[in-house]
């Protein structure tokens, strides 16, 4: 049986009274955390685990684990959030990085001004890291990466791309010297030689209110007339991989 004291941590790390931590369930992405070295504070597995079809490495990696305890099914359902856990789910502390973390390299920056829903900022930083940004910059009080349905979404993209909360995002923009643009449903369509060549900024705004960034070039995905908006994820996706292929 868990101690009382790791079901209070496990709680406060849920409700974001831990900075820097989160709780990441089911079997592949606790799997791969482990995998790949993830700092893993806590490791819960459940008989259940054993019936998943999973590599018997990684089961062994998993059970094995330093931090790794069992548990009971029953406790695993009590302490998990819904079905998804599969009979196991870890504490992982996330890198930290800076703003400066965050443009080294050659890719793009991706700044998220005010994305509230955490699947969307999880599945950007998937795109992200795909299409080979450097890093995402996010305003403080918006959507963060430390929710296990950010993690899940992001597909362990978050263990090793540099992300980082900013207070003043616009006076932080105005301080970097890469192109802005910023993605807008008003902005200008986006042409086919676009990107510029070099790395620049993607700003991408809050899902119901857009942004108030005023720095740089708004601009649009090209689309079929009277078609609804894109989610801000698919937009995303969308323009880092022009930026990506603007790379190769």
């Amino acid at each position: 049986m868990l101690s009382a004291a790791s079901r209070t941590y496990l709680r406060d790390v849920r409700r974001g009274r831990v900075t820097g931590r989160v709780v990441v369930e089911g079997a592949r992405l606790v799997a791969e955390a482990v995998s790949r070295s993830a700092s893993i504070e806590l490791l819960l597995w459940s008989p259940h685990l054993v019936s998943r079809p999973l590599p018997r490495e990684d089961l062994m990696r998993v059970q094995g684990h330093p931090k790794a305890q069992g548990i009971a099914d029953g406790e695993m359902e009590r302490l998990a959030q819904g079905p998804s856990h599969q009979g196991v789910l870890a504490v992982v502390r996330l890198p930290e990085h800076t703003p400066e973390d965050c443009l080294q390299g050659e890719g793009w920056l991706v700044v998220l001004d005010g994305v509230q829903d955490p699947w969307n900022f999880g599945a950007i930083a998937r795109s992200a890291r795909a299409f080979a940004a450097s890093g995402i910059w996010y305003r403080r009080g918006g959507a963060a990466p430390c929710s296990t349905r950010a993690y899940r979404a992001a597909a362990g993209a978050l263990l090793d791309l540099p992300v980082a909360a900013v207070e003043d995002l616009e006076a932080e923009l105005g301080r970097q010297s890469r192109p802005i643009f910023v993605a807008a449903a008003d902005g200008q369509p986006i042409a086919r030689d676009w990107p510029p060549p070099g790395a620049g900024v993607l700003v991408l705004g809050n899902e119901g209110q857009g942004t108030a960034i005023g720095l740089g070039r708004r601009i649009a995905i090209p689309m079929r007339q009277g078609s609804e908006s894109l989610n801000v994820a698919q937009a995303a996706a969308i323009l880092l991989s022009r930026t990506y292929a603007g790379m190769l």
